[in-house]
């Protein structure tokens, strides 16, 4: 039996005041900040249950019943066009648009949207990994590894003690003494490599000014405080990430995202849903398959119906997510969801078979222009066929101007704006 108190005392200690209009007047004047989440499955999700096309999808009820299913449009027809392989290969290129050494989604808008917040940008995954494709990748095209453990998460936004406090100022005061050391050293040696090798340095070193950005930009919010979590909160005796306590990471991390955001800690998320092949525990029991094994699941319905157990339950997090920030009221006025956008799909598009044409995608929140579900394809009113025209739409929503986003050929701005 798994003990749910833990989760509830975790959570206890982490709520956070709501915006209360008196201390706000003239709110409506007031520009919200643009958000966005992204989320991705590498195990895909059942699609006959995820477009919301089908009046009785599944995988729809735990948003209808969180009263936001009319705050989300999911989205079929759209895809990479990029070269197959094996699913599990690509999974990580469900927000780069399948384009070699590419930068994903989250990336491109942290340096602007996450410009005023302790973190720029934050990547989690429900538990361990053991396929290592992290949806977060800079603009070198290299993984940025998420936090697996949602102790870590809520250190990262409520804090932690004076010592350890003091232990990360004495870690980025090295680390930036290190750098400085590396980097004249590789300066140094520019003038003696051949051409290839002068643009692996000139890599090199944009890498290391990524790094020293967010250790100059950790320092300056380091004698900041945090928001106060209740004095009475204890983190769980024991913390499990293992496969079989996927969902109840999972909970803990959505939760703690709509955290972050109430108290503006960040505004950039990446949530990877990772592959497991164990069993996982739901409710209170531990499944009688694992989950990589029913999504192979061939249309048995035995198999399928286990499947949706589990991938409701993802869906069921993001429903809590979506709600909470609906709830919640803004600077502008307005709900946080409404500036809030999140995208939830998978490069995947079918588990059962590793194809990846027809990915299943879900944009909610954000302000969008919602219709449940929009078709595209040749045979439909919107002909789009990338997965990224439906990002050009989303980086135009949070205030970017562009046409464009890796393999993009148009924009869903038609459908959803």
């Amino acid at each position: 039996m798994i003990n749910h108190q833990h989760r509830r005392t975790f959570l206890r200690g982490a709520v956070t005041l709501p915006v209360l209009t008196s201390l706000v007047r003239g709110a409506e004047q007031k520009q919200a900040p643009k958000r966005l989440v992204c989320a991705g499955t590498q195990l895909g999700w059942y699609k006959p249950d995820f477009f919301a096309s089908n009046p009785e999808a599944r995988l729809i009820q735990p948003f209808d019943a969180a009263g936001v299913g009319k705050k989300l449009t999911t989205i079929s027809g759209l895809d990479h066009k990029g070269p197959t392989g094996n699913g599990h290969e690509l999974v990580y290129t469900l927000y780069t648009g399948q384009v070699d050494r590419s930068i994903s989604l989250d990336q491109f808008v942290a340096p602007t949207l996450g410009t005023e917040t302790r973190y720029e940008s934050l990547q989690l995954c429900a538990g361990e990994q053991r396929f290592n494709a992290p949806l977060s990748l800079n603009r070198s095209g290299i993984p940025l590894p998420p936090i697996i453990r949602p102790s870590v998460m809520y250190a990262r936004v409520f804090g932690g003690d004076a010592a350890d406090l003091q232990r990360q100022q004495y870690l980025l005061e090295s680390g930036r003494s290190l750098l400085d050391e590396v980097s004249a050293d590789a300066k140094r040696l520019k003038g003696r490599l051949s051409r290839d090798d002068q643009q692996k340095l000139d890599e090199y070193f944009s890498s290391v000014r990524d790094v020293e950005h967010k250790l100059a930009r950790r320092r300056d919010w380091l004698d900041k405080p945090f928001a106060a979590p209740d004095p009475k909160f204890r983190l769980p005796d024991e913390e499990n990430v293992a496969h079989s306590m996927m969902i109840q990471n999972e909970d803990l991390m959505w939760d703690l995202m709509a955290l972050a955001i109430k108290n503006d800690s960040c505004r950039v998320f990446t949530l990877t849903i990772p592959l497991a092949d164990g069993a996982l525990i739901l409710g209170d029991n531990l499944m009688s398959s694992g989950y990589h094994n029913l999504s192979h699941h061939g249309n048995r319905k035995n198999k399928v119906d286990a499947l949706l157990q589990i991938e409701r339950a993802h869906m069921a997090g993001a429903a809590r997510f979506m709600k909470a920030l609906n709830e919640t009221r803004d600077v502008d006025g307005s709900n946080m969801l409404n500036n809030t956008t999140v995208l939830i799909g998978s490069a995947m598009a079918d588990a059962s078979k590793h194809r990846r044409v027809d990915f299943p995608l879900m944009v909610a929140g954000g302000g969008f222009r919602h219709q449940r579900h929009v078709s595209c394809g040749a045979e439909h009113t919107h002909r789009n066929e990338m997965a990224c025209d439906l990002f050009v739409t989303v980086l135009q929503q949070l205030g970017f101007e562009t046409q464009s986003f890796a393999t993009s050929q148009s924009d869903l701005n038609g459908a959803l704006l």
